[in-house]
């Protein structure tokens, strides 16, 4: 079985896009400030691969110093705590993913026919203080992602379901 790569990944989820428009552009970032679940430590690697060959040494460090701080604090936390606060991505660098080639798919798998609903998305303290129109539409959008990423990983090794940055630092420090 040839591998499941995330070029396969973006073909798969090419396939399955059913909405009429996506509002998803460069320069949007409202999807890129929450907790991240990477399920294939490949994409991991992949994605800091992709860092060091981009970035600069200096905008490497940087990244990896926030990897490492948010990290240690995402730890400390519960997840339903975690999961209440915005976490800006490291790899966001002017509203635009410097990573984007490697972004995990969980990323990948996201994608809305209304901004302004992601940007009221991020906003809002609770689901519950969304518009019904926007309660709607954002369970559409999770409940897409959701199914793309699990047809996706039936397709691929599974390693774990690991948050991004935690799964970035341990890959940094099996490294050093």
């Amino acid at each position: 079985m040839a591998e499941f790569d995330l070029i396969a990944a973006d073909d798969l989820i090419a396939r399955r896009i059913t909405v009429q428009a996506i509002a998803c552009t460069a320069g949007c970032s409202w999807c890129c400030h929450q907790l991240i679940v990477m399920t294939n430590r490949s994409d991991g690697v992949a994605l800091l691969d992709k860092a060091r060959a981009t970035l600069s040494a200096q905008e490497f460090a940087s990244v990896e110093t926030a990897l490492r701080e948010q990290a240690a604090e995402i730890r400390s936390m519960s997840y339903e705590e975690a999961e209440t606060r915005q976490w800006t991505c490291p790899f966001l660098r002017d509203e635009l993913c410097t990573a984007y080639d490697a972004r995990p798919v969980a990323c990948r798998s996201v994608f809305s026919p209304d901004a302004g609903c992601c940007k009221a998305m991020m906003q809002a303290d609770r689901f519950e203080d969304l518009t019904e129109y926007h309660q709607h539409l954002a369970t559409e959008i999770g409940e897409r992602a959701m199914a793309l990423q699990f047809e996706i990983n039936d397709r691929r090794p599974v390693t774990g379901a690991v948050e991004m940055r935690s799964l970035l630092v341990d890959l940094l420090d099996e490294h050093h």
